[in-house]
């Protein structure tokens, strides 16, 4: 049975005066849960400590998350457990003085089953009509307004596309619409930087810090995306896929993306 908890409580409602409902006012993680185990539980706790910092939400204490998590997810071989903090409830007001107490809402849900690995014999990807915005006061952080990735998700239906590469609007390549990318040049690994948009996932932080000796963080360009070696996009949901096509640019599963997906495995 799949469950919800909203403050701690068994429910499947939130107040229509909170703000994460009204404004998007708040953050969320993402959790592959196997055995009753939360996968980069740590990463995923930090990048949420972090967002509260940012946007000045109060936290929640880990053990209260963790025990929450657990709980949910009791029962089931493995799940996506997903966390959500709002800054709170208040009046149909923009501003967030006095507000100290956050709402929470920690909620199970079915693995993703896929009759064909992705991870095996590689996806397709497409360039996003949709530019994103540049804001470095939430660049990084995983917040709830997440609009732009829902309409850059629109602009396609085809099946055989599995994700859509976003870039911001002076054409650099930024990330995917649910996934980080890394380009492959030379044995090298190339990440977009990710100081004015974009969110530092946490898998592409796992494989920063594995092969830092072999990444680089950088301005990427549009017209990179042809000249690169191998091409391969993660989360931490679906962990390492090889990229094959984006748009009419073909790539091969090359060395050093079996090699990340190796480490991961090995994890």
């Amino acid at each position: 049975m799949y469950e919800c908890l909203v403050d701690g409580e068994i429910s499947g409602r939130i107040s229509t005066a909170d703000r994460g409902l009204q404004y998007g006012d708040g953050l969320f993680e993402t959790i592959m849960v196997t055995g009753g185990q939360p996968r980069f539980w740590q990463s995923h706790m930090d990048r949420l400590a972090a967002g509260c910092e940012r946007l000045g939400i109060a936290a929640v204490p880990q053990p209260i998350l963790l025990r929450e998590l657990k709980t949910v997810s009791a029962g089931q071989s493995r799940c996506i457990v997903k966390i959500i903090i709002t800054r709170g409830s208040s009046e149909r007001d923009y501003s967030p003085s006095g507000l100290t107490q956050s709402n929470r809402v920690v909620s199970s849900h079915p693995w993703p089953e896929a009759e064909r690995d992705p991870g095996v014999f590689g996806i397709r990807a497409r360039v996003c009509e949709l530019r994103l915005g540049i804001q470095p006061a939430l660049a990084g952080i995983r917040h709830l307004n997440r609009l732009e990735q829902v309409m850059a998700r629109a602009e396609w239906d085809d099946p055989l596309v599995h994700e859509g590469i976003l870039l911001d609007r002076e054409d650099h390549v930024i990330c995917g619409v649910s996934s980080n990318i890394f380009l492959v040049y030379a044995g090298r690994l190339l990440t977009p930087r990710l100081d004015r948009c974009g969110i530092r996932g946490v898998m592409r932080a796992a494989i920063l810090g594995a092969f830092r000796e072999r990444c680089e963080q950088r301005r990427l360009l549009l017209d990179m995306l042809p000249e690169a070696e191998e091409v391969f996009v993660c989360s931490s949901e679906n962990g390492i896929l090889p990229v094959i096509r984006i748009d009419h640019w073909e790539y091969e599963i090359g060395p050093v993306t079996r090699e990340v997906r190796q480490w991961l495995e090995e994890q």
